[in-house]
């Protein structure tokens, strides 16, 4: 029993030392630090690993699990070896000015349930290894000046160069808001079955409504596609098969369309959709026609924002 509690103490020490040494190689990357955030980062500090300023362990002490540096207005780049924090289930580094590129290493983090990077000066593509992190809940990438890839949504393994298995299922929150996301929603999205919250708002998408995506899309509450480029069915005038495929996401809260291309007549459909929407923003779009007295049924609607149409009657 003795050898036994000696070898697991010295694999824990292992493992924290190991993390360690990852969060102290984070530190060189950092160029300016202005609230000195990192400053007891070191060795040599005294201070224990767990708690190092926006550092949070398990309950054992052993690992690192969560890694939150966010508004500390930290400068520089993020150093690949960060990434060896496998055990890290919560990585937010929003509202920083980290620069460069995500380094591809961020695929090992197979452990991380949460993670936000929006409002940083990150360029280049987000890596196809983000794919990989098939516990992912919450990926927030808003704001950060990058193109992403559709290979972003592979839970997959490489194969003779081929990604497969392009899903990321055990989303609930994806926000990839005020980007240069273009051309076309991924159809791989339709395997997130899970999400409850889509923010692809003010990004150049310019593709018909993902109507086809949305429908597997049961538990939405909160969806947001506004200012792209998107256009109705058929030609830019049916918007029938768009509200077909939100009849049956029936948690429904939010849903914004502003500022789109969007034509054709509001069909009576609209109100099969739930009842629990409190606004709705189809305002800045070509919508013509009357607005349909189905509309009532919304009893919990707060906005409705048809504003900067084409409606008569």
């Amino acid at each position: 029993m003795v050898v036994l509690h000696v070898v697991c103490s010295e694999n824990d020490q292992a493992g924290i030392l190991s993390d360690r040494a990852a969060l102290v190689s984070f530190v060189p990357g950092v160029t300016d630090d202005p609230e000195h955030v990192l400053q007891n980062w070191n060795a040599d500090s005294g201070v224990h690993v767990c708690r190092w300023s926006g550092v949070g362990c398990d309950m054992k002490g052993n690992r690192v699990i969560e890694l939150n540096l966010s508004h500390k207005s930290l400068r520089g780049m993020i150093s690949p070896t960060l990434f060896n924090l496998t055990h890290l289930e919560v990585l937010d580094l929003s509202w920083n000015l980290f620069e460069g590129r995500l380094p591809s290493e961020i695929g090992s983090l197979v452990s991380l349930k949460d993670m936000s990077l929006f409002s940083n000066i990150l360029e280049g593509n987000i890596p196809m290894e983000v794919g990989l992190l098939k516990e992912l809940v919450y990926l927030d990438l808003g704001s950060i000046v990058v193109e992403i890839p559709a290979s972003l949504f592979c839970n997959a393994r490489l194969l003779c160069d081929t990604w497969t298995q392009c899903e990321l299922r055990e989303l609930w929150y994806l926000l990839l808001w005020s980007n240069h996301f273009v051309g076309e929603a991924p159809l791989a999205l339709s395997n997130s079955t899970n999400l409850e919250w889509l923010d692809l708002g003010y990004n150049s998408l310019c593709v018909e409504l993902p109507s086809k995506i949305l429908s597997k899309m049961l538990h939405l509450k909160f969806l947001y596609l506004s200012y792209n480029h998107i256009s109705s069915h058929g030609g830019n005038d049916d918007l029938v098969p768009f509200f077909e495929s939100l009849v049956n996401s029936s948690n429904l809260q939010e849903l914004d369309l502003a500022g789109n291309h969007l034509g054709g007549e509001l069909p009576s459909l609209i109100g099969a959709l739930s009842t629990n929407l409190v606004p709705i923003n189809l305002n800045d779009n070509r919508i013509s026609g009357f607005i349909p007295p189905q509309i009532s049924n919304f009893v919990n609607l707060t906005l409705l924002n048809l504003s900067s149409n084409l409606l008569n009657g």
